[in-house]
């Protein structure tokens, strides 16, 4: 087992889960977390209750993202919103400077009217004439006036009861062998379905900067087929060089019985065997295929296909063909035996 690592944190896609298209991608993470959980019922019986067995169940995929930039992305998704762009009525505030009768000008032009915040504390409402303030017994004195004004903005609507996005998601991390700087593999964490948690905390501190923080958990995603089942992700390791390293090939089958002077024709299928946790896997298009010897010598080999054909008028006698199967250059070897009989 080579000495592989997961380094740093991962890159964050977000796509919408039916069409696909782009919601976000995030680079700039604080920290990831992929957390798999379950829970399990112990079975107990007879005397002393013995555990004779544990039933596992309710399986649970939990993601946490930090992310040090601030975006209006986490906060629709938490808030299940989108973010609309248009004319918004915002508040504005403005340091005026008035003059010695009282009168100054403030920035943009108001709605209603404008509060005046002066330097003893007092506060006074202004209704003002276009963007002209005139404020009684605050002469050349500096002011503070707010007031609502229309800008063009993004603004993202907090309903009561809308619930939190769901999106799809993926994240993308480097593995690298040790004493290695560059990576061997990318490690994928795609989850198509992932229900946003819709806890969302914005903390501000005086001498920091705010973090936000994206938490969710996986929902159960339909197969496409009927021998698997439904899944709540699929991890994906994917080497920087495409080699894959078989500790053996298995061709099939690997006898076949054809009666002499029929037209016949097999597919060799190839499996690739790593061995331990590693699923089998089909090679057939990487290997090459070979007759050995003189006999068969009317039999047809797919030498990039391995398919096996024949016409009736070459195969009269009885005799034993042996296809040579190898995977790469010769490095794994096996055979398939056609039996003429």
């Amino acid at each position: 087992m080579a000495n592989e690592i997961l380094v740093s944190v991962a890159n964050v896609v977000l796509r919408d889960p039916t069409t696909k298209a782009g919601i976000a991608y995030g680079k700039f993470n604080i920290s990831n977390a992929f957390n798999i959980t379950m829970s399990n019922t112990d079975v107990r019986a007879g005397i002393d209750a013995p555990k004779i067995f544990s039933y596992y169940h309710s399986r649970e995929v939990a993601i946490s993202i930090k992310q040090a930039v601030f975006t209006e992305t986490i906060m629709a998704l938490n808030l299940g919103q989108t973010v609309s762009t248009g004319a918004k009525t915002v508040l504005q505030t403005d340091c005026v400077d008035l003059s010695a009768s009282g009168s100054g000008v403030i920035t943009l032009t108001p709605i209603g009217n404008v509060e005046v915040f002066l330097s003893d504390g007092s506060i006074q409402t202004v209704t003002p004439v276009v963007k002209n303030i005139t404020i009684s017994g605050a002469a050349s004195q500096s002011v503070m006036a707010i007031y609502e004004t229309s800008k063009t903005a993004d603004q993202i609507t907090m309903e009561t009861t809308t619930p939190p996005s769901i999106v799809d998601l993926t994240l993308v991390a480097e593995i690298r062998s040790s004493g290695q700087s560059t990576p061997t593999k990318y490690l994928q964490i795609n989850v198509p379905r992932f229900q946003v948690a819709g806890n969302y905390a914005l903390d501000m501190a005086a001498d920091g900067v705010s973090n936000e923080t994206l938490d969710g958990a996986a929902l159960e995603s339909s197969s496409s087929d009927c021998t698997t089942g439904g899944y709540y992700a699929k991890i994906t390791f994917i080497p920087v060089t495409a080699t894959t390293t078989y500790s053996s090939i298995a061709a099939i089958p690997s006898t076949i019985a054809w009666a002499k002077s029929t037209v016949q024709s097999t597919q060799i299928s190839v499996l690739g065997i790593r061995g331990g946790v590693y699923a089998n896997t089909n090679i057939t298009t990487d290997c090459t295929f070979a007759r050995s010897g003189s006999s068969g010598s009317g039999i047809t080999v797919g030498a990039a296909t391995g398919l096996i054909s024949t016409s009736a008028s070459a195969t009269t006698i009885a005799e034993t063909v042996q296809i040579n199967v190898t995977y790469p250059s010769g490095s794994l070897v096996d055979y398939v035996r056609i039996n003429i009989t």
